[in-house]
Order: structure tokens, then sequence, then C-alpha cells
């Protein structure tokens, strides 16, 4: 039940198991429970945090699907040894609970992600984030969380300069992911690709049709440096 503030409420109800199954209870409750702590703030600037005095990274590998975000973020992850959180993953763990008809996935998954990172950095420790990551709201998020946790921010962008490469990748590739697709839709792709907005200057931009070793040896230098 959506309110006129915009809040949202939730109302059950108990029904009688003998006929003629006759409502007995009915209760209104707020879809966000009002005991629960505050939840993450769209900027971390003022947001207070324990003092972590620590070299860890925040690293954010951007791309629509089939630009080879994913494999260099998980290559990265192996050798730097950072856990990689990737929304794939994150949102097929979620289709048995109807993932796959939520009304805003990504969001879903950016949340999700953004408590993931707050965690590790949290503990002292670094972490990638694969995700597509085209709000400039999420990356400006992103960023001011590495920002009030003292951690350095690290942006790879992946794209693939050759659409028939980027589609046979898209349309070809065979991951595994539990709950996922594997194929994506390129004309979906196509159009996300119009509209993607340019990072700024921090970020490094890799063109995946090169040799993947190539490519990596630059993450690792991006993400080090």
């Amino acid at each position: 039940m959506l309110r006129h503030d915009g809040t949202v409420d939730v109302v059950s109800c108990v029904v009688e198991t003998a006929r003629p199954h006759r409502v007995a209870t009915t209760w209104v409750a707020g879809l966000v429970p009002t005991d629960l702590t505050p939840r993450l703030p769209a900027d971390f600037t003022d947001y207070d945090l324990p003092s972590v005095a620590t070299n860890a990274r925040l690293v954010v590998f951007s791309g629509l699907p089939g630009s080879g975000k994913s494999t260099l973020a998980d290559a990265a992850g192996a050798e730097l040894g950072i856990p990689v959180f990737a929304t794939d993953w994150l949102l097929g763990a979620l289709t048995p609970f109807g993932g796959r008809y939520f009304e805003a996935p990504l969001a879903i998954a950016e949340e999700v992600l953004t408590t993931l990172a707050l965690r590790q950095l949290l503990a002292g420790q670094s972490v990638i984030l694969d995700h597509p990551t085209e709000r400039v709201a999420t990356r400006d998020r992103w960023r001011s969380l590495a920002r009030r946790a003292g951690a350095e921010f690290r942006v790879v962008v992946c794209q693939c300069s050759d659409p028939e490469v980027h589609r046979d990748r898209l349309e070809g590739r065979s991951r595994g992911i539990p709950g996922w697709h594997d194929a994506g839709d390129w004309s979906n792709v196509q159009q996300r690709l119009a509209s993607f907005p340019s990072w700024h200057g921090e970020a490094l931009s890799v063109d995946t049709v090169q040799p993947r070793e190539l490519a990596l040896a630059a993450v690792i230098r991006h993400i080090t440096a």
C-alpha cells in the first residue's frame, strides 16, 4: 500500500484454516521496520565511520555486458588477491525469490554492492565491484565511500571497439552463473551504449579487443599505482 508521502505499508492477515476461511486478524506495518538502523547514505561525506588506516582500494570495473569487464575483474582479483563482487552473481542468487521480476534489479544490486564494499573497507581490505555502473549517482556514491573510508578509488572502464566481436562475446558466452542467463540481448546493449555516460579522468579505459595479457597488465598498473 503506497502512502501519499511515498512510503509503503504492508497489509498482512491471518485466515482461519476451517471453512469458510474467514479473515481472523489483519495488521499494517511499514515496509521498512522503524526499529532498524538507518540505511546507507547516498553521500558518505558526513557518514560516521571508524578510522581505518590501511592501503585499501575500492576498485570499480565498469562497462556493459559482453565488454570483457567480468573477465578482467576476475583476473585482476586473482592476481592481486582482492575479492570480486559481481552484479550478475548477486542477481542470480535472488532468482529463486522472484528476482527476475523485481522492479529495479540493478538498483538492488548497487545497494548490496555498496554494503559489501563498506564491510570490506571497514575490515581494512580492498574490494573489486563488477557492475555496469551506468548511473552517475552510483559512481559519486562509491567515490564518496572510498574517500570517507580513506581508501584509494580506482576505476576501470571496459569497452570493445569491434561491434562484431562484442556481439559474438555477448551472445556466445557461457558463464554458468546459477539462476542467471548466459547469452545477452545485443539490441539492449546497443541502446545502453548510446547513452553510457563518460567517466572522468580518474578512470582507465581499456579496449578489450587487445590481448587479455596486455589489458590485464595495464589494469594492474592502474590499480596499484
